[in-house]
């Protein structure tokens, strides 16, 4: 959201005090025109030395001539009368005759002679030579002891950014004197996304009636590459990045823009004290392997944490959550630390369990499961127990490569006081890593100061396998995706998975996501001809793609707009969200028309059964499925569980994508449901 308070100080330098110790400002006090009002507090952020994180400062000093129109109107608005400055601090939403700033658009000074924007795909965040800053301590040395005409561009102090509240004694300074624009929600970073808004900028001119002098200042961790919020339009990862507008008006068809954002300052857990202050830990009965990563904990006498009940009857109607969940309001989508592409050797070591390979060919097992986190004691013991000890169960032989959970990690606002209960004590026994992407209850939030996915990457998307007081004293490691979106590189399969955002009933992608899917079904379309793989989207919104809808979602219209442009489409769709199993085969897509996807819906996981959930059931019964009775096009089954693939290359013979359900009540002693994927004739087969 836009910040609050911006406006313009025109007035005379009265006194300054330079930075102390580990001070990064420069303070200068700013009389206005009007002699009874004591002088603003100016905060100018000219560091003594360049500090080695987010907050590293870049800056242009820039004169203008006397007859630049932008000084001429603020020498104007100051001079009037023949006074100096103005009577006060001017509020810019007060009066269009207030001048803003804006760094994006070229006016005053090049964007792009910022260091880290001089290449056209910055790399944001990088390790960037530093700007030196002698010149811009200079600059500041020379207007604090010249008792000049400033005007001053910033937001009125003190100022509350949520809320738009200052005290009824009005503004006492001026802050945020930078670019208010272009900052990233990065995975692992310090947030200012909130603040993100165009023409709000911030900058000190030094005016006088030969010329001007204008300092202007940036953080590395923005960037002037922004959208008509603000926002970043560049994630600053250059594989993303360079896809060309020309491909992006192809796969961004009619996406409708928002109104507005969610602001975030700080993460927030109710009762997550509830959970740091439990101190007993339990001990190791796992090692961790040669890459550091601990899975199963077997200690079944752990009582580091507990199960925390969760409601939100009180927090689901109120108009912030509706916002969400209606998609009027969307959750920032963190960038992800590099490229995001994994390998999951990084994790597993060089030969993970769930892979073989032999004489009769090679085959990778993983089992798939989303919508797991129980919210009473009641649903935990009528549907997550019962589904997690018998993926603990199935996992002993043979054992899975891995669990790609494809959201609604926990609910309902994916906080860390109920990680413990919710996931990590229910899969404590489960073998293997646990990849995740987000889904809508995951990101959801109920209140201004709580940040969106701020919990579930403290879960999955660390720099390092380490561990975590949401975990309590299980030691299963954290994870460490490049970001909430990402491609899982296995043997024999690839998992591009996306973040679709909070919406309760239809996904959204960002333009980013929607790039790096791009570029994703690019690469591995080449690395299909080069070597074979299985290529799956995980997306936690089912896509919806059926025959005779009236009013197809743009969201999934650009999916099916970025399989076509990339002239690739996937092998197979995993999805969670709706709380059942469910498969759909999608039939005569491709480059030639031919085409079978199956859509699987991995939704029974533990939260609940919701049969009212299928996914189009004129279409379901069209194709012949309904309850009890399923086909090769098809299957509904309302039985909590979770799905095992596997991928088979045969020495002789087609290779083969095989998903099987199973249920915690097994109508047989077969799969609930299977089907097989003959990939090189891209059809179903069973």
């Amino acid at each position: 959201m836009a910040l609050h308070g911006y406006g313009l100080l025109i007035g005379t330098i009265t006194g300054f005090r330079k930075p102390r110790g580990n001070e990064s400002h420069w303070l200068l006090m700013v009389q206005p025109n009007n002699p009874h009002h004591p002088p603003y507090r100016v905060s100018l952020n000219v560091p003594s030395v360049q500090p080695d994180d987010h907050s590293e400062i870049e800056y242009q000093i820039i004169d203008f001539p006397a007859n630049d129109p932008f000084i001429r109107k603020l020498i104007n608005l100051g001079a009037r009368k023949g006074v100096k400055g103005t009577q006060n601090f001017l509020l810019a939403e007060e009066s269009q005759d207030i001048p803003r700033l804006d760094y994006t658009d070229g006016r005053i000074f090049d964007p792009l002679a910022f260091p880290s924007e001089a290449s056209g795909h910055p790399k944001v965040g990088k390790a960037w030579r530093k700007q030196s800053l002698a010149k811009l301590q200079r600059c500041a040395e020379k207007a604090a002891h010249s008792n000049a005409l400033v005007a001053v561009f910033g937001t009125g102090y003190p100022m509350n950014h949520q809320t738009g509240e200052y005290p009824s004694t009005g503004f006492t300074g001026v802050d945020n004197v930078h670019m208010n624009q272009g900052a990233f929600n990065r995975t692992n970073g310090t947030l200012h996304y909130q603040e993100n808004g165009t023409a709000q900028d911030g900058g000190f001119i030094i005016l006088s009636p030969s010329g001007a002098q204008g300092i202007f200042i940036k953080f590395r961790s923005q960037t002037v590459h922004t959208d008509e919020h603000g926002h970043p339009r560049i994630t600053g990862i250059e594989d993303i990045d360079r896809v060309t507008p020309q491909i992006c008006k192809a796969i961004m068809p009619r996406i409708p823009r928002t109104r507005s954002e969610p602001s975030a300052i700080e993460a927030r857990s109710a009762g997550a004290a509830a959970v740091a202050a439990l101190s007993k830990t339990a001990q190791p009965s796992s090692t961790p392997n040669k890459q550091g990563y601990v899975f199963a904990d077997f200690d079944t006498d752990d009582a580091t944490g507990k199960f925390i009940t969760d409601d939100d009857s009180a927090t689901y109607n109120t108009p912030f959550v509706q916002k969400q969940s209606k998609g009027q309001t969307r959750g920032p989508v963190p960038n992800p630390r590099t490229n995001p592409i994994m390998d999951l050797t990084s994790v597993t070591g060089s030969n993970p369990p769930g892979y073989t390979q032999g004489e009769s060919g090679e085959s990778i097992a993983f089992d798939i499961i989303g919508d797991s986190g129980a919210v009473n004691p009641s649903n935990y013991d009528r549907y997550e127990q019962k589904v997690s000890d018998l993926l603990a169960d199935d996992a002993k032989a043979p054992q899975p490569a891995f669990m790609f959970h494809v959201g609604d990690v926990v609910y309902y606002y994916g906080e860390r006081a109920y990680y413990y209960g919710q996931f990590y004590d229910p899969f404590r026994a489960y073998p293997a890593p646990i990849f995740a992407i987000p889904g809508n209850h995951d990101g959801i939030t109920y209140e201004a100061s709580q940040v969106s996915l701020a919990d579930f990457q403290s879960a999955f998307c660390t720099t390092t396998p380490g561990r975590w007081p949401g975990a309590g004293g299980i030691l299963r490691s954290t994870m460490t995706q490049p970001g909430v979106y990402f491609t899982l590189d296995a043997p024999l399969v690839s998992i591009i998975g996306l973040y679709s955002n909070c919406g309760e009933s239809f996904g959204w992608l960002d333009a980013q996501q929607l790039k790096f899917l791009y570029n994703e079904l690019v690469r591995l379309k080449q690395a299909r001809q080069q070597s074979f793989r299985a290529v799956i989207l995980a997306i936690h919104h089912f896509p919806r793609w059926f025959p005779g809808q009236s009013k197809k979602d743009p969201t999934s219209t650009a999916i099916d707009a970025t399989f076509a442009k990339a002239g690739f489409w996937p092998d197979a769709v995993i999805c969670g969200h709706a709380h059942l199993y469910q498969r759909v085969v999608r039939q005569n897509v491709g480059q030639k028309k031919r085409q079978d996807i199956p859509y699987i819906v991995s939704g029974a996981g533990g939260y609940a059964i919701n049969p009212a959930e299928e996914v189009d059931k004129k279409y379901m019964q069209k194709i012949g499925v309904q309850k009890g009775k399923s086909n090769k096009l098809g299957c509904v089954i309302f039985e909590p569980g979770y799905v095992r693939a596997t991928v088979t290359k045969p020495a002789t013979g087609n290779p083969t994508l095989k998903f099987e359900y199973r249920s915690v009540k097994p109508q047989s002693s077969q799969p609930d449901d299977t089907c097989t994927v003959d990939l090189t004739a891209r059809k179903i087969i069973s």
